[in-house]
């Protein structure tokens, strides 16, 4: 593996139109963190589609479905000129020569990228996965054995080739990163998860420390607010009960949450830490 100290990373030679490119090498050699380096919309992921057929990434009974879904997928962009990223091991000479034949075809460039990972590391990797994500030995062995060298692919018909270690692909990643929009749901998705993520919104922005928001769904919903005290190793969330101030006020009563089981809680009615009042500024109230 080189290191910037070893010699010096070339940046990627994208083609300035839109491309194709193919990710290539066996099961567990590290291609889905070397498609994290390319936009997430780019991504054609075999794995993902036998994952919906299944249930498991790593089913092989599910790959003719999965193939027919990746390719119903990649002719309409194709059709419609947006870069691709096949990631799949694409170690058969077959299922390259139809990338080839479709590229050609719609008048695309072709790139390979090959992860030249060792078979002993790859079948170390699928040994540490969930059995769901697991791709059987006897396949990845074969995988790894037909993976070819970027001179053969070359000769194939793509118009270029690298090896993926010899690019510089976590530099691509970072200029990505640095210029992308900041994501509003970003501190929503770690907290509470992606699936809460997607059903919030957020009332205001947090320019002054403190916003609101809703996790909603179908008109049923629960207010959470987000504060900032300066503290960054205090907690920042709390959610609205739906309760009053048991002495009276009619301030709300807000109570901590650190992630999506305390929601839960909240929801049916419970309250997983003290609450306290606004109106009053009261601690430790009793919830009746």
């Amino acid at each position: 593996m080189h290191t910037q100290s070893e010699s010096a990373l070339a940046p990627l030679p994208l083609p300035d139109a839109p491309f194709l490119a193919a990710l290539v090498g066996a099961g567990g050699s590290g291609k889905s963190r070397v498609a994290r380096a390319f936009p997430p919309d780019w991504r054609l992921e075999l794995d993902s589609f036998r994952q919906q057929a299944s249930g498991s990434p790593g089913d092989q009974t599910a790959t003719p479905t999965a193939v027919t879904v990746f390719r119903e997928l990649l002719e309409a962009r194709l059709i419609r000129k947006m870069p691709t990223l096949v990631d799949s091991t694409n170690s058969e000479r077959g299922v390259r020569a139809y990338l080839l034949q479709r590229a050609r075809h719609w008048r695309m460039p072709t790139v390979a990228i090959v992860v030249r990972t060792s078979l002993d590391e790859c079948l170390a990797r699928q040994g540490a996965r969930p059995p769901a994500k697991q791709v059987p030995p006897d396949a990845v062995t074969r995988q790894r054995a037909d993976v070819p060298t970027t001179g053969q692919l070359i000769e194939e018909g793509f118009d270029a080739a690298y090896y993926a270690d010899e690019l510089d692909l976590l530099g691509l990643l970072l200029r990505r990163s640095a210029t992308a929009d900041p994501d509003p749901l970003n501190d929503v998705r770690h907290t509470f998860g992606e699936d809460l993520a997607g059903v919030f919104t957020w009332h205001n922005g947090r320019e002054h420390g403190f916003a609101t928001g809703t996790f909603a769904v179908a008109d049923r919903e629960i207010t959470v607010r987000w504060m900032d005290d300066g503290d960054p190793y205090d907690h920042h969330w709390q959610a609205q009960l739906n309760q009053a101030c048991t002495d009276g006020c009619p301030g709300p009563l807000w109570v901590k949450v650190n992630d999506a089981a305390d929601v839960h809680s909240v929801y049916l009615g419970g309250a997983p830490d003290e609450p306290w009042c606004d109106g009053c500024d009261s601690h430790g109230l009793a919830v009746g």
